[in-house]
């Protein structure tokens, strides 16, 4: 200090001294008052709220308006004031902060500090926020009243809105927890509980926010009702004990595109755990389910559309699904129920019954395309049932089971129409015609090319049964076609057509006989050949009960006389007629 003094003087000392001492006070209140403002200790200023200048987007991001600011206490019974007064506060007014694309940085976060809170109205605000507590396991408010308890929508805009670390107790059984309207962007809502009321998270016209972490149970109608959720994701979350796990719909003026469920639980519904209706699109990874349809006649997955031809079904598709009866299921239920649906995909999903579930995945009406692919079944009596011949139906190859030409271009498919397509049903790969409109499958068996669906597109034009070795092949590329079979009946009984025999040889000689063509053979424009073996001079009648036989009702064929008919869109007509020498 003497070197100093002598160096600079006293006064210099001094200076300096100062100048040392003026810097770090300075430090120690800039530090202070950004933890403050962090913390939400100091005074907020009020004046400054909203208003549209830089000094407002500095200061209003990394502030906390904590209701206690605004007159919640722990003590109260209501503390619906307080928070309404929070947000208000808390949000961007100003139009032209809120047209910036980044207007949501400038938005206030509402702050609910630990505690038991009490409210006994709800709160609302048609611009976005930001509400936090201090975890489900701190912040606990209970909401006694009917109606909704958080309810964010605008008619007229789009917002960005985020809640997150609360945990909220409904009383009311008609109550709704959270409801969202148009919320958009970088909104979520995560590390959420709900317990009770009527609904937990409602949705209506939402655009692509996030839900993750959260647990919704024992709410009295949905746990969530989403009504157009687009590029909507559900992430890690549990729905528990709710009359309806979750239902996404469309809305009346929007469709649901992009919804996804990634990791989710639900468990325990009464009804159904999961109902899809309506939708353009919906993917699911990796979603538990157990024990929901507790009440008889409810599965545990419904998808399903109202056909009101202007929203439908589109693409409904399950990636690694499992599916258990659980305890709590009704006994003899079906796992999942589709119908009204373009394209339903079921892969890599494993259904366990657990002396629960009947039917693993029951797909019906108006189903265009469904394929369900390595599939694993656990004491189900019915993998699956397709009840709509007319589904294009693809299957495991590994399994060589199929129906239909598959989703109408591409896929996996087996002679149509069969009823079972579980067990003895051969598969073909390759590019299939669509059954309905005339085109030629094309597809290979065992390595061999095969072709099926000449004629109006039935396969039964030619029968192609590759276990008997039907099909057209190109060994060593030379086509050639082998093991065509047209089909035979023989017998001396009554006979009804079932396009599998287009030769019909009845005995008569115990007495007239019948031979009834099947409306089904005109759809097909099929020939058939029928012939009277009898030699004790009984009659064998032919007729249709649609068409006329050249403007007869009826034909007879005497002992030995053989006929050939052909359908030409109209009546059959004869086009050969056989008579032994001596008729």
């Amino acid at each position: 200090m003497a070197i100093m003094s002598g160096k600079f003087g006293k006064y210099g000392v001094i200076i300096l001294l100062s100048v040392i001492v003026g810097f770090l006070l300075a430090l120690f209140v800039f530090r202070y008052e950004s933890l403050k403002r962090v913390l939400g200790l100091s005074s907020i200023p009020y004046e400054k709220i909203n208003s549209t200048s830089q000094e407002h987007k500095d200061l209003i991001r990394p502030a906390l308006f904590n209701i206690e600011d605004f007159g919640a206490s722990l003590e109260s019974d209501d503390n619906s004031n307080a928070l309404q007064a929070a947000i208000d506060a808390a949000i961007v007014t100003s139009t032209e902060l809120r047209t910036d694309d980044k207007w949501d940085i400038y938005v206030g976060k509402v702050y609910i500090p630990a505690g038991h809170w009490r409210f006994e109205r709800g709160i609302s605000s048609d611009i976005g926020v930001e509400i936090i507590g201090d975890g489900v396991g701190k912040t606990y408010l209970d909401f006694t009243g009917s109606g909704t308890f958080m309810d964010f929508g605008s008619e007229n805009e789009k917002f960005d809105l985020k809640i997150k670390d609360l945990f909220i107790n409904q009383f009311h059984s008609e109550a709704t927890a959270i409801h969202l309207n148009q919320v958009n962007r970088n909104s979520g809502i995560s590390n959420i509980i709900i317990e009770g009321g009527g609904i937990g998270l409602s949705l209506l016209n939402c655009y692509t926010p996030s839900f993750d972490s959260f647990f919704i149970y024992n709410a009295s109608k949905f746990g969530i009702l989403g009504r157009n959720a687009t590029n909507t994701d559900f992430r890690n979350f549990k729905v528990e004990n709710c009359k309806v796990g979750a239902k996404f719909t469309n809305s009346d003026i929007n469709s649901s595109t992009g919804l996804k469920f990634f990791g989710g639980v639900i468990q325990g519904c009464y009804d159904e755990g999961l109902i899809l209706e309506d939708l353009t699109n919906f993917t699911s990874f990796s979603t538990f389910l157990e024990g929901n349809g507790r009440n008889e006649d409810k599965p545990q997955i419904k998808i399903t559309s109202d056909l009101n031809e202007k929203f439908d079904n589109d693409i409904i598709a399950f990636y690694s699904p499992f599916i258990t009866g659980g305890h709590s299921a009704h006994k003899d239920q079906n796992a999942v129920e589709v119908e009204n649906t373009y394209t339903f995909i079921f892969n890599e999903s494993f259904i366990r019954a657990n002396d629960r579930i009947l039917t693993g995945i029951k797909v019906g009406k108006n189903v265009i395309n469904a394929e369900i692919l390595n599939s694993k079944y656990s004491g189900v009596k019915q993998n699956f049932i397709v009840e709509d011949p007319a589904t294009n139906l693809v299957l495991d190859p590994k399994l060589r089971e199929g129906r239909g030409y598959g989703r109408q271009f591409l896929g996996l498919g087996s002679e149509s129409g069969k009823a079972n397509n579980r067990h003895y049903m051969e598969s073909y790969q390759g590019i299939f015609g669509n059954l309905k409109e005339g085109k030629i499958g094309i597809g290979t068996f065992n390595g061999k090319p095969s072709i099926q669906g000449f004629g109006n597109g039935s396969s039964y034009s030619m029968t192609t049964n590759p276990k008997i070795g039907d099909h057209i092949s190109a060994p060593n590329g030379i086509t050639e076609i082998s093991g065509i079979k047209f089909g035979t009946t023989i017998t001396s009984s009554n006979v009804k057509t079932d396009k599998k025999s287009r030769n019909i040889i009845v005995n008569t000689n115990d007495g007239k006989r019948l031979v009834a063509i099947s409306p089904s053979e005109e759809e097909i424009r099929r020939e058939l050949l029928i012939k009277n073996s009898g030699t004790t001079g009984n009659l064998l009648e032919i007729n249709s009960s649609t068409s006329n036989i050249e403007n007869k009702k009826v034909l007879n064929l005497k002992d030995g006389e053989t006929v050939t008919l052909l359908y030409d869109g109209a009546q059959w007509q004869i086009i050969s007629k056989y008579t032994p020498t001596g008729n």
